[in-house]
């Protein structure tokens, strides 16, 4: 009787010792099959955050290069990007072994940055909008002007130009060092140019209700002789551009 208690308690121990090894082999094909998908998705969310850095990097270039503007305040994302992108291989391997923080956690932080670098984005995509709009207003003006002196076909040439350029900020093709340098020779073009009505009335000693006349004129193309004072009939035949432009129909 004491040799089948021994036999049954030996194939207890054997049973015992195979149910531990199999939760152990099940346990380590689970880890390693979790390992295998946070890997997947650590590198998903590493491969969006190189993506929203290199949209952060042009767009910062555009703004502190083209422009000379400062970055808005607060933009730091770049030290924080530049760690995780820096991660090695044995980091990894200390989070999958768990000797150190989880691989969860790092994917974590990675999603974070990337939210942090879209917003500073945003912040510096905004102040490229507000250059885009004043200078786009700039650009109307310079093209009502050339509307009352001749249109002439350089200026007007100029005129798209500037303003293709700034309408391609925000989604540019070019490199940050090739936008550079179309803007600094199409701004030195435009620059050339009457720009706004300020400049053109002291270049030609207007008075001001001459060029509310002359901006009457550019926008509806005719004004009544009767709605003219003599003064500004007078100033703007004084103007060569404006006299050899300028219709008088009776």
């Amino acid at each position: 009787m004491a040799i089948q208690t021994t036999s049954l308690e030996s194939k207890l121990d054997s049973l015992e010792q195979k149910a531990e090894e199999y939760d152990t082999r099940t346990n380590t094909e689970e880890k390693v099959a979790q390992s295998e998908e946070d890997l997947k998705e650590l590198n998903r969310a590493l491969h969006k955050l190189k993506n929203s850095l290199d949209e952060f990097e042009r767009q910062a270039g555009i703004l502190t290069d083209v422009f000379g503007e400062s970055l808005p305040k607060g933009a730091s994302a770049r030290d924080k990007v530049r760690s995780l992108t820096n991660t090695t291989q044995d980091d990894i391997l200390d989070m999958i072994d768990g000797s150190s923080r989880s691989l969860s956690s790092h994917i974590d932080d990675v999603r974070t940055t990337r939210e942090k670098v879209n917003n500073e984005l945003r912040l510096i995509n905004d102040r490229l909008k507000e250059i885009q709009r004043t200078k786009l207003s700039d650009a109307s003006t310079a093209e009502s002007i050339q509307k009352i002196v001749g249109e002439d076909p350089d200026a007007m040439d100029t005129i798209s130009r500037y303003r293709s350029f700034l309408k391609s900020i925000l989604n540019p093709n070019d490199s940050v060092s090739r936008l550079k340098s179309r803007w600094q020779g199409i701004e030195k073009g435009f620059e050339n140019l009457d720009t706004d009505w300020d400049g053109f009335r002291r270049r030609h000693g207007l008075k001001e209700q001459t060029i509310e006349d002359l901006k009457t004129l550019s926008r509806e193309g005719k004004v009544d002789l009767d709605d003219l004072s003599d003064e500004s009939v007078n100033e703007m035949l004084d103007v060569p551009e404006l006299r050899s432009t300028i219709k008088v129909s009776l």
